[in-house]
Parts: structure tokens; C-alpha cells; sequence
């Protein structure tokens, strides 16, 4: 027999009689079973008992969900640890320092992080003078040249994606080297993500072939019909941070992004208030005010994310993917308040203490 504190060592786990939503979808009276870091099995309660090894975890009146996956933070502004103990299990911060960024990035009690590193500006431009960003948190660019070797360089440094800063409070990029960057970066297997700060710069961004929108548009212009249907038919992803201004015009714009079919998913910008360190449920509150019910809110966070950011390994509860995983008290269909304080948080079947 192994003793309890080995199979917590171990990872070995078994969530009987759970509600689960597996990324796209609630399941009711599951059976988990988690070992060396994975998701080994997932069956109906009913089918037969866990492995005898296995530490049993009673489910009845808890959901079991993947970790949430969070696709703009700035995790130098918060404590790691913490994020992922509240439940960010994967995030992609998207403008920070360089080198302060890889240091995230190989922090194992905090959450698997992506990162784009300093935002590519033009010389003068947000963020440099930004009174939230640390100094490097910009790059500035002056050429078509010169941005695609700040792409390059990026890349090197495993950035796995590239952003841009189009804020017109200050000098922005041309089309020129706009293309510059989307072209090096596409060469290289990676998108580009935009904070676009008004209708113009929206346009500039579509015409340059820029692939997703950090806040969708920051700024309180209804965005015309013929530009909601061009950035659907381009393929352009919203990440929509709502929560950080959720003006009558912003949100009007969300919903009919997803009233068109756009592709639509989580991302708070943590570090910057009021989003929290952790999973943010007035965000997904105010996804579900623009027309994305509960599941598909959740599946924004979990499986569209990971599909989103190429993370074929994680976003989903099903055999073979990564345990990252956290569960609640409760249904969050019924209350999405309680997925910002979960009673259990796993990082590759590991609990987060």
C-alpha cells in the first residue's frame, strides 16, 4: 500500500464523482485519474472504482476544470506564486524586460508562461514612458530594417509571439514596417499582437496583416460594420480585457465581434487594475454581457486559448494532456465567483500549495 504522503508526491489522484468541464463542455458523475503528471483516465463514476493507489478526492458538489490559461498578463507586476495558486495555470505575458521575462518564464511555482517580451514601438511611443511599464518594456524600432531585426532578435530569445504598440498618444509604426514585423515574425512560426488605441490604427494593423488584438480596440469608437467583417473574414483573434475599462463602447464593440463569428479569448492584462492575480471572474462575467454563455466563456479561457497560443497539450481535461488543472466548490455556471478562489490547484498533477 502507498502511504497518503506518497501518492500526494507522486501525483497520484483520483477525482470520483465529479462534475468536470473538459474544456468545451460539463460533464456530470466523472471519474478523474491523475498520475505522473497527466491525465491518465476519465470515465463515468459508475464505470468501476479508481486504482487502489490512487488518493481518492471526493468531487460530489465540485467542479473540476483545466487551469486557467490567461493570454495578457504582465506577471512582473504580481507574485507567481500566487497567480497560479489562483488558478492560472499558463499565461502569456505580452511587455516586459527581456531578461526579467526568461526569469518568469523559469519560475516552476508560478505559471507556465509564454512571453513576447519589450513591446516594438516607435522611437518615443507607449510604452516608453508609461508609468506602469519597468524601463526595457519597449523596444523602439525606426525602420522597416530595424524591425525586423528586433523581430529577429525576439526571436532568438524564445518569444512566442511579437507586439506592437499603435497608441496614438504618442509616435506609431508605418504600414511599412508594421509588414516588416508580420513578415519576419510569420517567417518564424509566429503571430502578432497588437495594442491598437484607435479606428485609424485598427486599419493600419489590418492592413499590415496583424493577427489578433490585445484589447480588442482601446478606445471608445464604435467600430464600423465593413471592419467588424473584414477582421472576421482575416481571421483576427480578440483578446478583449474588459474588465480593465468596461465602457458602454468597448463592450458594445465585444459583442459584436462575437455577434459576427470573431474568434474570441481570455486575457485580463494582470498587472494592470482591477485584474486581479488570478483568475478573473469579472472578466468572464462581462464575456458573458457581450453574448458568450458560461461554457463558451470558460472555453475561452481554457481550450480556445491553448488552441489559440498552439498548446495542443493542455486547455482540455482528457487522457494524455497535462493535469493542470483546479476545482471548485459549486458550479460555476451557477456563480462564476467561486472559480477566483479554487480549494485545489494542480501544475502537471502537482498541488499548489
Amino acid at each position: 500500500m502507498i502511504s497518503r504522503r506518497r501518492r500526494i508526491l507522486s501525483g497520484l489522484t483520483a477525482f470520483t464523482n465529479i462534475t468536470v468541464f473538459d474544456g468545451a463542455r460539463f460533464i456530470e458523475h466523472v471519474t478523474v485519474v491523475v498520475r505522473d503528471g497527466m491525465i491518465a483516465s476519465m470515465a463515468p463514476a459508475a464505470a468501476g472504482e479508481p486504482p487502489d493507489e490512487a488518493l481518492p478526492v471526493k468531487g460530489t458538489g465540485r467542479t473540476l476544470l483545466p487551469g486557467s490559461i490567461d493570454c495578457h498578463v504582465h506577471l512582473g507586476l504580481h507574485n507567481p506564486r500566487r497567480v497560479l495558486r489562483h488558478g492560472v495555470t499558463t499565461a502569456r505575458d505580452l511587455g516586459w524586460p527581456l531578461e526579467q521575462v526568461r526569469a518568469l518564464a523559469a519560475v516552476e511555482t508560478g505559471p507556465r508562461l509564454l512571453y513576447a517580451g519589450p513591446m516594438l514601438t516607435a522611437p518615443g511611443g507607449y510604452p516608453v514612458r508609461a508609468g506602469w511599464a519597468a524601463p526595457g518594456t519597449a523596444r523602439e524600432v525606426s525602420s522597416a530594417d530595424d524591425a525586423r531585426a528586433a523581430v529577429r532578435d525576439l526571436v532568438s530569445a524564445g518569444a512566442s509571439v511579437v507586439k506592437v504598440a499603435q497608441d496614438p498618444r504618442g509616435p506609431t509604426l508605418d504600414v511599412a514596417e508594421l509588414r516588416a514585423i508580420v513578415e519576419e515574425a510569420r517567417a518564424a512560426g509566429l503571430g502578432v499582437t497588437t495594442h491598437v488605441g484607435s479606428l485609424e490604427q485598427l486599419e493600419r494593423a489590418l492592413d499590415a496583416g496583424i493577427g489578433e488584438l490585445a484589447h480588442g480596440l482601446w478606445s471608445d469608437e464604435r467600430i464600423p460594420d465593413a471592419t467588424i467583417e473584414r477582421l472576421v473574414v482575416a481571421g483576427v483573434t480578440v483578446v478583449p480585457t474588459l474588465h480593465i475599462d468596461p465602457s458602454p463602447a468597448r463592450v458594445a464593440n465585444t459583442r459584436r465581434f462575437v455577434e459576427a463569428g470573431a474568434t474570441v479569448v481570455y486575457g485580463t492584462d494582470m498587472g494592470n487594475p482591477p485584474a486581479p492575480g488570478g483568475i478573473d471572474a469579472d472578466e468572464l462575467r462581462l464575456m458573458g454581457e457581450v453574448g458568450m454563455p458560461p461554457d463558451a466563456a470558460l472555453a475561452a479561457a481554457t481550450a480556445r486559448a491553448a488552441e489559440h497560443l498552439g498548446l495542443a497539450d493542455r486547455g482540455r481535461i482528457s487522457p494524455g494532456l497535462l493535469a493542470d488543472l483546479i476545482m471548485v466548490k459549486g458550479d460555476p455556471r451557477e456563480d462564476l465567483a467561486i472559480l477566483a478562489k479554487p480549494l485545489l490547484v494542480m501544475r502537471g498533477g502537482r498541488a499548489i500549495r
